[in-house]
């Protein structure tokens, strides 16, 4: 009987100084590309819009993008050449009737995760079937996204991409839609390095491809490789709303790329029913 309290003493003195340890190491620190999900229930303020007006979206409730800090500006400057206002920001409560119907386009820049309420998710429904437009920019694709989004931007579910070292790869871009207002600068084969997504279904059957990986030359594993349906870029009609998405942009260094940018620029400018065709 001795021997086990001996024993019990011991066993307790160990698992106190093991908590104590525990309570005096540092807690570890927020990973910034992993937040901690939040919801927002007071709108911004808006500044004075001109029409067309572009709400370029980039709050993060998934994985957060370091290039997020140039993919805003770069897009603030593109819409700003062509003469239309844009606001940038990462308060979801924008997401309301009132303040939606003072945008012509909405683009996620590197958005991700589920990011509106239920109330918010409704107004935003709302504002597309009423015609608005919509682009959707690289983890806009990935894996975070609720149901009805990813039925509006019309592809399969996401797989994931490759890791490690064969995370980027240079890959040729195969230019299929050439008369696109977003793609139509754009050479018949496209070298780009990028990190590419891949998803369990090609883009859906009223979907209108523009650009597709050449997987010839890849190091993709077997459950990530689409064969020919391996969509990038394409564009899709929801009603009269136009619907872009482009896989394109985890780098900081896409954000500089003038191809990059002006393929952009033609997807806002084609949403927005200033350009193209479609979805008339």
């Amino acid at each position: 009987m001795a021997y086990e309290t001996a024993r019990g003493r011991a066993v307790k003195t160990a698992l106190t100084a093991a908590l104590w340890l525990a309570l005096q190491a540092p807690a570890a620190a927020p990973d910034p590309r992993r937040p901690a999900p939040t919801f927002d229930s007071v709108a911004p303020e808006l500044p004075a819009l001109t029409r067309p007006a572009v709400l370029i979206v980039s709050k993060t409730n998934g994985y957060r993008h370091d290039s997020i800090a140039q993919a805003v500006p770069a897009i603030e400057a593109r819409v700003k050449a062509r003469g239309w206002s844009s606001f940038a920001t990462e308060n979801a409560a924008v997401f309301n009737p009132g303040q939606l119907a003072k945008f012509d386009v909405i683009v996620f820049a590197n958005a991700s995760g589920d990011i509106t309420t239920p109330d918010q998710h409704a107004a935003f429904q709302a504002w597309i079937a009423k015609g608005g437009g919509f682009v959707g920019l690289h983890s806009a694709g990935d894996g975070s996204h609720p149901d009805w989004f990813v039925t509006m931007r019309g592809n399969g579910k996401f797989i994931g991409h490759p890791g490690g070292a064969d995370q980027f790869q240079s890959a040729d871009l195969i230019v299929e839609g050439r008369s696109h207002p977003a793609t139509r600068h754009l050479p018949a084969i496209w070298p780009w390095t990028d990190e590419y997504y891949s998803w369990d279904a090609a883009p859906a059957a009223d979907a209108h491809v523009l650009v597709r990986l050449d997987e010839t030359i890849m190091r993709l594993e077997p459950k990530l490789r689409m064969g020919e349906r391996h969509a990038l870029i394409w564009w899709r009609c929801e009603g009269r709303a136009r619907i872009f998405y482009s896989a394109l942009g985890h780098k900081a260094e896409a954000w500089g790329d003038p191809a990059h940018l002006e393929m952009v620029d033609g997807a806002i400018g084609w949403a927005a029913h200033r350009e193209g065709t479609g979805c008339d």
